[in-house]
């Protein structure tokens, strides 16, 4: 196994025993060409979600929603204007959001060139791809945080976003632990379809279950 992704542990969860044998061959074998995010199909909704992040404005956003309806014609495919509806309806929902109420004061967007994506957790290669990384000042100490926009057009529930954030403690861990601390609160995923949102102090509470480490180790104890 080369590697998998968040999206795919959640899917081996979802499967019965006897199939999930099955199912890990089956994903060894093929090339995800999906993110996590939901690769092309959300691309416009989560590429304008990120620029906004970046920006701390809702601009990107306002921006996108112009494209996008520029873009229905009568020729289009019912798929894909199902597909513009969908990510309209996703930027529809953070027209006029304040993005701020995510964001520390004073953040700085660090890049993800040259950062570890895909980390052994369990001996697992588990591929962890956020949406922005930032670094901020508090009493004096470093910080580093994160957001992770992710969508799936059947939803997520909790425990399963709560995997998401477990992934995102842990791939902030391994690319910045030498030079910050990092902030649980800061440490967010959010799913854009449901308005969902878990930060991993939701894990450090006990108000959302910590399922991912104990689901790599039954794929360890599988494959």
């Amino acid at each position: 196994m080369k590697k998998i992704s968040i999206n795919n542990i959640i899917k081996f969860r979802l499967k019965s025993d006897k199939s999930q044998k099955g199912f890990l061959n089956t994903i060894s074998k093929e090339v995800e060409l999906k993110s996590e995010g939901g690769g092309n199909y959300w691309v416009r909704s989560l590429s304008a979600m990120n620029n906004a992040i970046r920006l701390n404005s809702t601009e990107p956003i306002k921006d996108k929603i112009t494209e996008i309806l520029g873009l229905f014609s009568p020729s289009l495919t019912n798929q894909t204007r199902d597909m513009y509806q969908r990510n309209l309806n996703i930027l529809y929902n953070y027209e006029d959001f304040d993005f701020s109420i995510w964001l520390p004061e004073n953040y700085q967007i660090i890049s993800k060139t040259n950062k570890k994506s895909i980390i052994y957790i369990e001996t697992i290669p588990v591929q962890i791809t956020p949406s922005q990384i930032y670094s901020f000042e508090k009493e004096g100490k470093q910080y580093v945080g994160a957001i992770w926009f992710v969508a799936k057009l059947e939803g997520y529930n909790v425990s399963e976003l709560g995997m998401f954030s477990e992934a995102l403690f842990i791939y902030l861990s391994n690319n910045f632990d030498q030079n910050f601390s990092i902030f649980p609160q800061n440490c967010l995923v959010v799913d854009v379809l449901g308005k969902q949102e878990i930060s991993y102090q939701n894990l450090i509470d006990d108000k959302v279950p910590a399922i991912l480490t104990s689901t790599l180790k039954l794929i360890k104890n599988i494959k």
